[in-house]
This record gives C-alpha cells, sequence and structure tokens, in this order.
C-alpha cells in the first residue's frame, strides 16, 4: 500500500501542475486521499459497500458551494472526477491485495523458486 500511495502522490502531483499550474505539494490534499482510500478498503474489506455511497455523498456535499468561473469549474470538475475515480479504484485494488494475498505469496515462492 505505501509504494501504491508513493506513486499515487507522484501521479497527483503531475495532474495538479497540469491543470491548476500548482508547483508546491499540498500535503494536506494527499493526507485526505490516503484516508479516503483506508476508509473505502476497510469498509469494502469487511463487506460495507454501502461505504460508496457514503463516500460519494459526503464527496458531493464537500463540492456543492464551489463557485468558480465556468472556464475554472470544468477543469476543476474534471480533475476532482479524475481524482476520485483513481482513488476508489486504488482502495478496490487494495481489497484484491488483502483478499489475495495468500495466492500472491504462493504464485511468488513458485515463481523463485523455478
Amino acid at each position: 500500500m505505501v509504494i501504491c500511495e508513493i506513486l499515487l502522490w507522484f501521479i497527483f502531483s503531475v495532474v495538479a501542475k497540469y491543470y491548476y499550474k500548482k508547483t508546491e505539494i499540498d500535503l494536506e490534499s494527499l493526507f485526505k486521499g490516503c484516508l479516503e482510500r483506508l476508509f473505502l478498503a476497510l469498509f469494502l474489506y469487511n463487506d460495507l459497500p454501502h461505504a460508496l455511497t457514503v463516500f460519494s455523498a459526503l464527496k458531493i456535499a464537500t463540492r456543492l458551494k464551489h463557485e468558480e468561473r465556468l472556464e475554472d469549474t470544468q477543469r476543476f470538475n474534471n480533475y476532482y472526477l479524475i481524482g476520485n475515480l483513481i482513488s476508489v479504484s486504488m482502495s478496490l485494488f487494495y481489497l484484491f491485495l488483502w483478499n489475495h494475498s495468500g495466492d500472491i505469496d504462493a504464485g511468488l515462492e513458485r515463481l523463485l523458486s523455478k
């Protein structure tokens, strides 16, 4: 998970530079993203898929009173959508890794023993 989070940090930094021309690293946003993915992964691991609905509702609620120019709004919406899709996808990937960690270990052992 740590390696994936570092890769995501790099990807989100590049995307933020492209969309917002940001040069500094926003640690608060990175921390919130990690918490989002941890929240989703934990609840999905415990067979509570309703967490996706709660997550979506919270994300919409935080976006409601966002006022920007039309051009900036479209850019922000694209950035927002991409970020959320990546977060949910990574949470599902973490869940897959967790559920199949035994199979992955066995496969690696077979591969390395040859």
